[in-house]
């Protein structure tokens, strides 16, 4: 499965019946073009509001991949466990503290999901969206290219065995 706005809907509408009771309103959906990071989670905390205690809550993922179905729904998962707890009010001690732990423990167990920290992605094929590899023509060692800056690849390995999961 390839992160895009039709693939990320339908994976959190069925979610959210499956896991969440559709107690979560479909936030904005959007991809990013990162390839150490494949989920994140913003919104912006609205005080005005106690039915609508959050504002812009968005559910981000990588497009460099073509996940695996299971990965790509337990992603999904680990981004509605932080939208979840948001949404509820319900503070954390950090950013995957105890109350996201014990969702996540709990949803795994209950349902057989591998929601993660980290996930091993060195299987993942790239899309064409992915940076590309380059060499550097004063060392001739292959380099890759994020964005405005590059990264020898020995670092890019690293982040593609274990991928962080905001």
């Amino acid at each position: 499965m390839v992160a895009n706005q039709d693939t990320m809907k339908r994976i959190f509408l069925e979610c959210n019946e499956k896991y969440f009771n559709n107690s979560l309103p479909t936030p904005s959906l959007k991809t990013f073009n990162e390839i150490n990071v494949i989920g994140r989670f913003e919104y912006f905390n609205n005080k005005k509001s106690a039915k609508k205690p959050i504002t812009g809550q968005t559910i981000f993922m990588s497009d460099c991949f073509i996940y695996p179905k299971k990965d790509f729904v337990d992603t999904m998962v680990h981004e509605m466990i932080h939208y979840y707890l948001a949404w509820n009010k319900i503070k954390d001690n950090e950013t995957h503290g105890n109350e996201f732990m014990k969702m996540a423990n709990n949803m795994n167990e209950k349902y057989g999901l591998n929601i993660a920290i980290k996930k091993d992605a060195s299987s993942y094929r790239l899309t064409k969206n992915a940076p590309k590899i380059i060499k550097n023509k004063k060392t001739s060692k292959s380099l890759f290219s994020l964005n405005v800056f590059v990264k020898p690849i020995s670092h890019i390995i690293t982040a593609l065995r274990f991928i962080k999961i905001i």
